[in-house]
């Protein structure tokens, strides 16, 4: 005789207050299943069908697939009833994380960011290092107009320090009064966020939004987009007030009011990413391409699979951290730029860049990665 096994009733209860009900209105039409990118490379290695009709029954997932999602969205964008997937993947995160039944890394990480305030290897004491020359505020000191919030990974790398010295020097010609925190900046909380430590995410939250009041600041901008998705859609539930802004955002807002024009001509094709957390999470996706139009001589290409349809890179979710095996969602994506006619793959996120260069190299690819910000201060009349 088969036994039935009883509903959770509690689980089921638990799982719609983590995600605010996200899974209620799914009837398992298996779209999600079928767009996960990650299936693309390793057929159902995440199964988000099976992922939301567990938490619709109140069953346990705990499978190790449940940390492939990169939370990318892809699923989400094309779900016919919308549902928040990557909510419902973070609820059973956090059901994970109680239980420390999380990856081995992933305890590392959390570790790293309260002991050092950063998931990367650095010093506090050289966050502020690649601003050597310039001549940047320092936000902890001196009251500032606009944060500029620079991030761990832009912070550490030395490819993607010049990105921020690309970025500063385009709002310094602006005429913007900006300053950074330099050594008293923290991780923003996004691989925390993704990882489910939800006591930790807050009182990380709570000590960042202090800091950043204490800087005057009237406006936040950042360089990643899970900074910027960070800012703008977590940090209000523990208090923040000031206005949170990807940088392109704020780009494009200058460049529409004249204050930065672009005059060097380039005669050169592109093709744009566009990042999921900027993308799909955060709605933007004509900005970067009215910015890249502005510059002069510059042609646009893009790739099949753009915009809300773009491809992730791999590294959302906490995946930059993990190991891949086997093939990378990155060298997808890179082949399909390859595909086009354009020269060069501009992506504004740190991540993105740094997946894309690692297998431009792999695919040995002449294709030049850069960021938005990068093009942009080749044309001004002054550079970085």
């Amino acid at each position: 005789m088969i036994k039935a096994k009883l509903v959770d009733v509690e689980l089921i209860e638990k799982l719609a207050r983590l995600t605010s009900g996200a899974a209620d209105y799914c009837y398992q039409c298996g779209t999600c299943t079928g767009s996960c990118p990650f299936n693309l490379l390793n057929p159902q290695t995440v199964n988000p069908r099976k992922i939301v009709r567990s938490a619709q029954l109140g069953l346990i997932y705990d499978d190790g697939n449940l940390w492939y999602c990169s939370t990318c969205g892809l699923c989400e964008a094309k779900c016919p009833w919308s549902i928040r997937i990557t909510e419902v993947v973070r609820g059973y995160r956090q059901l994970a994380t109680e239980k420390r039944k999380l990856p081995q890394k992933f305890e590392e990480i959390l570790w790293m960011i309260y002991e050092d305030g950063t998931a990367f290897p650095g010093s506090s004491i050289e966050r502020a290092a690649w601003t050597e020359g310039l001549n940047i505020k320092d936000a902890s000191k001196q009251k500032v107009q606009v944060l500029l919030y620079v991030g761990c990974a832009v912070s550490f790398d030395k490819r993607l320090q010049k990105i921020a010295r690309c970025l500063a020097n385009v709002l310094s010609t602006a005429g913007l009064d900006f300053g950074i925190l330099g050594k008293e900046e923290k991780c923003c909380g996004d691989v925390v966020y993704n990882i489910g430590e939800e006591a930790f995410l807050e009182e990380l939250a709570v000590q960042n939004i202090e800091r950043f009041n204490k800087t005057g600041a009237e406006a936040i901008i950042t360089i990643s987009p899970h900074s910027a998705y960070m800012f703008k859609k977590v940090y209000p539930r523990y208090g923040l007030k000031i206005a949170a802004f990807h940088y392109i955002e704020f780009l494009h807002d200058l460049i529409e009011r004249e204050r930065i024009k672009m005059d060097k001509a380039m005669d050169d094709e592109v093709t744009v990413h566009d990042p999921c957390y900027l993308g799909r999470h955060l709605k933007i996706y004509e900005e970067p391409r009215k910015i890249l139009s502005s510059i002069p001589g510059l042609k646009i290409v893009e790739m099949d699979e753009a915009k809300e349809n773009a491809v992730c890179c791999g590294s959302g979710g906490g995946r930059h951290f993990l190991d891949i095996h086997g093939d990378r969602l990155s060298h997808y994506r890179i082949m399909q730029a390859a595909q086009t006619s354009a020269k060069t793959l501009v992506a504004p996120c740190p991540f993105c860049i740094q997946n894309f260069e690692d297998s431009v190299k792999t695919k040995k690819l002449s294709l030049n990665i850069k960021d938005v910000i990068e093009l942009v201060n080749q044309s001004l009349s002054r550079s970085a």
